[in-house]
């Protein structure tokens, strides 16, 4: 991470911000059941690794000269808004990564940099595979009927999230959970 900040601030002549997206799902028993090794590897990626990228990114954000317009986005989950059975290690890992952004939006609040997290839904991605595969369903597909849209979200939907929270128009919103969940949370 250290070695990517550095290379960006070499090539661009700084960092103005960071996007943590990186995440895995590890789970399919109740809480009291979790296996220590998925509990660990769900804290230690989906957790451990936004805050190590957000440590690795800040201080070349905050050496940016004022007025700044630096952005800190998480990708966590709508899992992060609610609870849901046999998935407790995601759920207390993406419930933590938005409680992070909200401390981090109040530790910037006056440097001009702001931190959210877009809560995804349900996405055609290799999580929503292995979410499948903990739930036991025959298809990704039936996780549709969690959307009040009718269907699973596209990767370009949370990246326009996650654009939105990065534009420069966007100097006052700081510490929310954006649902781009298809209408999952409501």
């Amino acid at each position: 991470l250290d070695a990517a900040v550095a290379a960006g601030v070499e090539r661009f002549g700084g960092l103005d911000a960071v996007v943590a997206a990186a995440g895995i799902f590890a789970g399919g028993h109740p809480a009291w059941r979790t296996e220590q090794a998925q509990w660990d590897a769900n804290i230690d990626i989906n957790l451990s690794g936004v805050w190590k990228t957000f440590a690795a990114a800040l201080p070349a954000i905050l050496r940016r000269g004022s007025p700044r317009h630096g952005r800190v986005v998480a990708v966590a989950s709508a899992a992060g808004m609610r609870g849901h059975p046999n998935i407790a290690a995601y759920i207390a890992a993406k419930h933590g990564v938005i409680g992070l952004v909200r401390s981090l939006a109040s530790e910037l609040g006056a440097t001009g940099i702001t931190a959210n997290a877009v809560c995804p839904g349900s996405v055609g991605t290799d999580i929503l595979e292995a979410s499948r595969q903990a739930y036991d369903l025959a298809s990704t597909d039936e996780f549709a009927v969690h959307h009040v849209i009718g269907r699973l979200l596209e990767p370009e939907e949370i990246a326009a999230g996650v654009a939105w929270l990065c534009s420069p128009e966007q100097d006052a919103v700081t510490g929310i959970a954006l649902p781009v969940d298809g209408g999952m949370t409501i």
